[in-house]
């Protein structure tokens, strides 16, 4: 089995589930605004990759039907009590990113937070996304991202990037994410660049794509 369909249900997975929701205390203050600006608009159909402990769910409109996806099979259990505190439908799966169990045109939009630097290949994922998105169809992201190239901060993304990815579930810390989503075939992408007060990984980016079309 290829390393893109491994389960995560080592031990540190069960460590890093239970880890995410003391992280989420300490970042959700920092993008609280961008997410209500990106997330409370969504309507139908909402897939989220990497849904992790359902820490976007309550940004989210009480009609939205929402499909939470991720490799880790430890943190549904978090995602659940989100769902039930925040109130919207749920449900839940385990998948990676590069392969959505999810049909053709099928989804109104997806959701993407701190994901795309994890996945082992972006393009891959981008392309599912892509697919499962109905015509008009939203991809919405905030996403950790390389800093500019000649940067102390970039020297610093290059040099950690091996223990990085290691203790911090695969993450690459110096990825160009902007250039993906760019070229994935979107008809239209907006985003802006923004620095958190973050080690390594302050540098963020945050916007909407949306697939060629008109839904209806």
């Amino acid at each position: 089995m290829g390393r893109r369909t491994r389960r995560r249900d080592g031990w540190q997975h069960r460590l890093y589930a239970a880890l995410l929701p003391r992280f989420h205390q300490r970042y959700a203050p920092l993008v609280a605004e961008r997410k209500r600006e990106l997330l409370g608009g969504l309507s139908g159909t909402v897939l989220e990759i990497g849904a992790g402990t359902g820490a976007n769910l309550p940004y989210l409109g009480r009609d939205v039907r929402w499909i939470g996806l991720d490799p880790n099979p430890y943190t549904p259990r978090y995602a659940r009590e989100s769902a039930s505190r925040a109130g919207v439908a749920a449900l839940f799966g385990s998948a990676v990113a590069e392969q959505l169990p999810a049909a053709d045109e099928s989804v109104d939009a997806v959701i993407s937070t701190l994901v795309l630097c994890c996945v082992e290949d972006p393009g891959a994922a981008l392309r599912e996304i892509v697919r499962v998105l109905k015509p008009g169809g939203r991809f919405v992201f905030i996403e950790h991202v390389a800093a500019p190239e000649g940067t102390r901060t970039r020297r610093w993304q290059t040099l950690v990037l091996p223990l990085w990815k290691r203790f911090a579930d695969g993450c690459h810390p110096n990825r160009e994410t902007w250039r993906w989503i760019e070229s994935a075939g979107f008809a239209r992408v907006r985003y802006d660049r923004f620095r958190l007060p973050m080690p390594i990984a302050g540098p963020h980016m945050a916007g909407e794509a949306v697939k060629q079309g008109a839904i209806g």
